[in-house]
């Protein structure tokens, strides 16, 4: 790290902070919809407020609000912006196994909706924030920290309303987001994912109708039996492989941790096919986020039909979350699956967005890489395709890379829309301190 800078931090005081600041946003209960995100808005500038900084809380309906603020730098480039959500999603409380609006400490870990989407992204971006104000830094850039609305429902009253209502409040070069930032080893090498892209949703409908009757008398052909043998399709279907540029560049990042067997990357390019790519020296969580990412999905997550036990339903909709790799069509995507499921059903559209990427060439890249192997010595950045969506596909001006940084455990990775949701709050100061040191260098900070 810039030693000169981060011998005036008391890092034992950070640590107790921004631990103390995640479990104050995680009891703020911002579940989506509602939403309610005023809450950490308001909380964001009471705490900025206390350094001097002015802010905006911009609501684009009642109590859905986004939090922007701006230290202001000397204007030798353009802005850098740390972003993040402060909208969750819903939870099954009585499935925890402490209540998840807690903010509790237990073995070192803090529970709690939002604990790693995005709420700890918020207190560390935050922290950085006040640091800098704290010790007087000079940037040469203005640096921006903004915490957006509606990220799990698509960004609508978040994300999208600001480009379109107050682009010059966020309007930067680059920016720093959620989506990467786990690291994952390969052999003897540590690597930490850095989003460059992400896969764009296709949001779908699959429709079923039969004649309906009663149940007393039941019938050879229902929408609801029509239903079932279209989604056992669907599950049963694997769309075939498309390597994206981040998932290659990724691999190929990769190369120099097989040692010995570096060729296989070469081997897997030339014929990227499922068995190959499973045949990567990686975990059960790594190997799934790397089947996603290499291809477009289709998942039926909620089923509509039926309204008295004994009526055999004429209709039956399910709700299908496609996902899209950047470049896909969405239209032939679902002729695709129309196709597959036959005229049984009918397969309709009802929204989304394109994927993106974003080329890891730039001096934002460089750093984070370098702030990387210095925090964890022999460690590197690889460049890595996300299989969710964020709200970088909002701001299409400024490009966005995913990194909140730490050596996550699987219960932290798989913690996210999950029960039992948490982070330790070491990878919590890891990612606080990693960040710090990005932006200070990224910015040129001196003090």
């Amino acid at each position: 790290m810039s030693a000169d800078i981060s011998a005036h931090v008391d890092w034992k005081a950070v640590r107790d902070e921004v631990t103390s600041r995640l479990q104050d946003l995680i009891r703020l209960e911002t579940v989506n919809p509602p939403g309610n995100e005023v809450l950490v808005a308001n909380y964001l500038r009471d705490a900025v407020a206390e350094v001097g900084l002015s802010s905006h809380v911009l609501e684009s309906a009642p109590g859905r609000a986004t939090f922007v603020t701006r230290i202001e730098g000397e204007g030798k480039g353009r802005p850098l912006m740390l972003m993040a959500h402060s909208d969750v999603v819903s939870v099954e409380a009585d499935k925890w196994q402490h209540p998840p609006f807690s903010g509790d400490i237990i073995d070192g870990m803090i529970w709690g909706r939002g604990a790693v989407d995005t709420k700890n992204l918020v207190a560390s971006e935050l922290l950085v924030t006040l640091l800098i104000k704290r010790l007087g830094l000079k940037l040469d850039r203005d640096l921006i920290f903004c915490i957006f609305a509606d990220e799990e429902a698509g960004g609508r009253y978040g994300a999208t309303w600001m480009w379109e209502n107050h682009r010059d409040l966020i309007d930067a070069e680059v920016a720093i987001n959620e989506g990467g930032g786990n690291a994952i080893d390969v052999n003897d090498s540590r690597f930490y994912l850095c989003q460059t892209g992400e896969k764009g949703s296709a949001r779908t409908q699959i429709i079923a109708t039969a004649p309906p009757g009663h149940a007393s008398v039941p019938r050879d052909d229902t929408a609801m039996l029509r239903m079932g043998r279209a989604l056992v399709k669907l599950s049963e279907y694997t769309f075939p492989t498309v390597m994206t540029s981040s998932v290659e560049m990724m691999l190929r990042s990769f190369a120099e941790g097989l040692g010995a067997k570096a060729d296989m990357i070469d081997d897997i390019l030339a014929d990227p096919t499922w068995e190959n790519l499973s045949k990567l020296p990686l975990g059960e969580h790594e190997l799934l986020s790397l089947r996603a990412t290499t291809r477009n999905t289709a998942v039926p997550t909620i089923i509509h039909g039926g309204h008295r036990i004994n009526v055999i339903p004429g209709e039956v909709v399910c709700d299908v979350d496609v996902r899209l790799l950047p470049g896909q069509d969405p239209t032939e995507v679902r002729a695709q699956i129309q196709e597959l499921l036959g005229d049984e059903v009918t397969v309709v559209g009802t929204g989304g967005s394109g994927g993106i990427e974003a080329d890891p060439a730039s001096v934002l890249f460089d750093t984070i890489n370098e702030v990387v192997g210095d925090l964890d010595p022999g460690s590197s950045v690889a460049p890595f395709l996300v299989s969710g969506g964020t709200d970088a596909k909002s701001i299409p001006g400024v490009k966005v890379y995913g990194f909140n940084p730490a050596p996550y455990s699987p219960a932290e990775m798989n913690g996210a829309h999950n029960h039992d949701e948490r982070v330790s709050i070491d990878n919590l100061l890891f990612a606080t301190k990693a960040l710090f040191e990005i932006v200070v260098r990224y910015c040129s900070a001196s003090v």
